[in-house]
């Protein structure tokens, strides 16, 4: 009789070769690590959200099809609902993507250092990920087109602003990338309310390009993970096929749709967050050994384009003012 193999051995080895995320809890006083939206939902949001929740009928499932809210984004985003797919957060989306365009003998390309969940997702399903290095954290788009001129991606992933660098993409290069695409250009979209422009406009024009957004930065709406991305209605019909057939909770589904009623406002926080940003912009420059001074930020320094680096999300006034403070006395004592 054959051995037989323990039942760890039937892993495959393009999950045995990945690395778990994971982020070590830590109890701190300011917490700056994630890119969360420290300002939180406003309190007449809140209670909408707990009125709604009183109606809703919480013993249904929500609509396969998630009718509840694409009307609502269709709305927001002024793309018609045929073209957008919910998933939840937009590392689900991202999962799904992958699922739907990668396998073994394709490849995909992204720029390093970016959101890790583009290069996992590739590898996840076996397909190869070629990294493109940014150049002085920029985007080196002339490298970005070299590449899909040698490896012919089925996907290109962009992010902009970039994930942990803030880097833009300007619109005509955008355009240009997705018009070399062999495949499709997945356009990661997550903060673009701070960048104060998008790649909507675009859509029209590029078929295969596919952008993702998200109510978990500039709308607060972390904790509830709601993602969906926008593009031509005949990928969103294949797409659909790879996702799970409730996406999203009615919860979620409820909270998205009272936040949507209020996204001035919520917009309006996400500008405030842009100008508090520049003003720490000008007053620090480098910084490290906060967390013993109880302020938690990212390190990014493990990444090899990104030595002696930290992310920093840009909290409430008085989080900025209490990290502001611990970088000031770091430097001042020298140590």
């Amino acid at each position: 009789m054959r051995e037989k193999k323990p039942p760890v051995a039937w892993i495959r080895p393009a999950v045995k070769a990945l690395t778990a995320y994971h982020l070590e809890p830590r109890d701190v006083a300011v917490k700056l690590d994630q890119n969360e939206n420290n300002r939180g939902v406003p309190e007449r949001v809140r209670e909408e959200l707990i009125e709604a929740l009183k109606q809703a009928p919480l013993h249904r499932y929500p609509s396969p099809s998630q009718a509840e809210i694409l009307g609502t984004l269709s709305e927001m985003s002024g793309w018609p609902k045929e073209g957008i797919l919910v998933g939840n957060g937009s590392d689900e989306l991202l999962h799904c993507l992958a699922e739907s365009f990668l396998e073994p003998g394709r490849k995909a390309v992204a720029p390093t250092p970016s959101f890790f969940v583009y290069a996992y997702t590739t590898r996840l399903v076996g397909a190869q990920a070629v990294e493109v290095p940014l150049r002085d954290m920029q985007y080196d788009v002339g490298a970005f087109l070299a590449a899909i001129e040698e490896h012919e991606p089925a996907v290109v992933y962009l992010c902009s602003p970039n994930n942990p660098t803030g880097s833009v993409l300007e619109p005509r290069d955008i355009a240009t990338i997705a018009e070399r695409a062999p495949g499709v250009v997945a356009l990661d979209e997550a903060y673009w309310e701070f960048a104060g422009e998008n790649a909507r406009p675009l859509l029209d024009d590029h078929p295969n390009l596919i952008l993702f957004r998200t109510f978990s930065k500039a709308l607060a709406l972390a904790g509830l993970r709601l993602g969906y991305l926008l593009t031509a209605p005949e990928l969103v019909a294949e797409m659909r096929k790879a996702q799970q057939p409730y996406p999203l909770n009615r919860v979620t589904i409820e909270a998205a749709r009272v936040a949507a009623a209020h996204g001035g406002l919520l917009r309006e926080r996400a500008s405030e967050i842009a100008r508090d940003r520049d003003r720490l912009c000008q007053r620090m420059r480098t910084f490290e050994r906060l967390l013993g001074r109880g302020v938690l930020v990212r390190d990014v320094s493990s990444h090899r384009e990104l030595p002696e680096m930290l992310r920093v999300a840009i909290g409430t006034f008085e989080e900025n003012e209490a990290f502001y403070r611990a970088l000031r006395q770091i430097l001042e004592d020298g140590r």
